[in-house]
This record gives structure tokens, sequence and C-alpha cells, in this order.
């Protein structure tokens, strides 16, 4: 996840992997590249490419390694972890350690 200077960012990827696995994410960024996307964001970017390779023509794709995806899982659970953490960001008092 070198590639991914915000940590913010990195977070997104980081559940999205928990949650699809390294592989399809890594086949997410590339697609990302292909399709001239910016491959270290997550929101409208790789997670596009993600929420795609649920299609015969992205997960077909030479640059897609581990094959079909159900990206919308992915890209709804991580919407629904960052929802939450910002929630509790915003209740916690800010004198609280930073993660």
């Amino acid at each position: 996840m070198d590639k991914v200077p915000d940590s913010m960012e990195r977070r997104k990827f980081v559940l999205a992997a928990y949650n699809a696995g390294l592989g399809h994410v890594f086949d997410a960024i590339r697609l990302a590249e292909k399709y001239e996307k910016d491959p270290s964001i997550w929101s409208g970017n790789v997670e596009s490419m993600i929420l795609n390779k649920s299609k015969p023509e992205f997960y077909k794709d030479s640059l897609a390694f581990y094959g079909y995806c159900r990206g919308s899982e992915t890209a709804a659970y991580v919407k629904e972890i960052m929802d939450r953490y910002n929630h509790y960001r915003n209740i916690t008092p800010t004198s609280e350690v930073e993660l």
C-alpha cells in the first residue's frame, strides 16, 4: 500500500482488502490505472473498478488476475465502516489519540 500516501485513503484500501482480499484490490488498482483513474484514491476511482469486477469485461481482463468479485459488497462494507468511524470521531473528544 505504498502507493496510497494519504492515511484516510489507505484505511479504505485496507478495509477493502480485508473484505474482498488483497488480490482483488490489486486487480482494481491495475484496472483503475488502465482506465485512467487515480489508483491512490478509493472513492470514484478504485472503488468503481472493484464494482466493475462483477462484469465479465472487467473480471476477464488480463489485468484482473483474481477474476470475479462481488464488488458491491466490498464498496458497501468500506462505506459503512468509514461512516461509522467518522461518526465516532465526531462524538469523541479531540483529546483522544488519533489512530
